[in-house]
């Protein structure tokens, strides 16, 4: 889960509600300046399901004082199971999603830390040639893999994830993510605070000049708790609320 600062507390945003941000920043991508992905519906779909390892594992837990960790603070041992589980969830969807989703978390496994994920990094890099093999004999994966379209689908997957954990977290800082797919090249993305869960972002990389985002999280309380336990009592008991972002392209008008 990732927490999200509230005048009462925090709210807990799920990793599969945090996709789902993801997803409306996939959704909307792509201008006469910034490639679409494509095939579309498989990349939406990576872009959903790229957390879905998270599903069931996401239990309160407490740091030494007593308060609740975000999903960064879960022990590395844990992260490939994690990371597995996403990409056989990813297969019910087709070959190409599963395919964009092993590129995503051997992404990540290989930012934990030189050496620490090697064995599994092997068997996704394994798995990623045998669907290749597979998906290039078919004329609709074929077009992706030999016109580039691959290389803006990685990176929807990328941007949009880091882009949704940059908002979900409430960041206040500006933040710049590298390798924004251009007409002739790529750019950094610059995302700027504009206001309250407000950001604006350079290049605009997406349809429009305006885009509103939302999910759900869980309210949870200010102050500490004793244990687990009650942390995941407080959890079951905790109220629904709605969380709102707004993505400004330059010049256009926060309100």
């Amino acid at each position: 889960m990732i927490l999200h600062p509230h005048p009462r507390g925090c709210v807990a945003v799920l990793q599969s509600a945090h996709a789902f941000v993801a997803f409306q920043i996939a959704e909307h991508w792509g201008n006469r300046l910034t490639p679409r992905p494509a095939p579309r519906p498989e990349v939406l779909a990576a872009v959903l399901l790229h957390d879905a390892g998270w599903d069931g594992r996401e239990l309160p837990r407490l740091d030494p004082t007593g308060r609740p960790v975000a999903f960064d603070t879960v022990p590395s041992g844990e992260h490939e199971a994690i990371w597995a589980s996403a990409v056989e969830r990813a297969a019910s969807v087709g070959g190409y999603a599963r395919y964009l989703v092993s590129y995503h978390v051997s992404s990540l496994a290989a930012m934990d830390g030189a050496g620490k994920h090697d064995e599994f990094l092997s068997v996704q890099q394994g798995l990623r040639e045998r669907l290749r093999a597979e998906l290039d004999a078919d004329p609709r994966y074929h077009a992706a893999f030999a016109g580039g379209a691959d290389e803006v689908n990685r990176a929807v997957v990328r941007l949009s994830d880091a882009l949704a954990v940059h908002l979900a977290r409430g960041a206040e800082a500006n933040a710049v993510f590298p390798g924004v797919p251009r007409r002739g090249g790529s750019a950094p993305l610059a995302v700027r605070k504009a206001g309250e869960r407000t950001y604006r972002l350079r290049p605009w990389p997406l349809v429009g000049r305006r885009l509103v985002l939302t999910t759900e999280g869980r309210l949870v309380p200010a102050g500490t708790f004793p244990d687990d336990a009650a942390a995941r009592a407080a959890w079951e008991h905790a109220p629904t609320v709605r969380l709102s972002w707004t993505l400004l392209a330059p010049g256009a008008q926060a309100d």
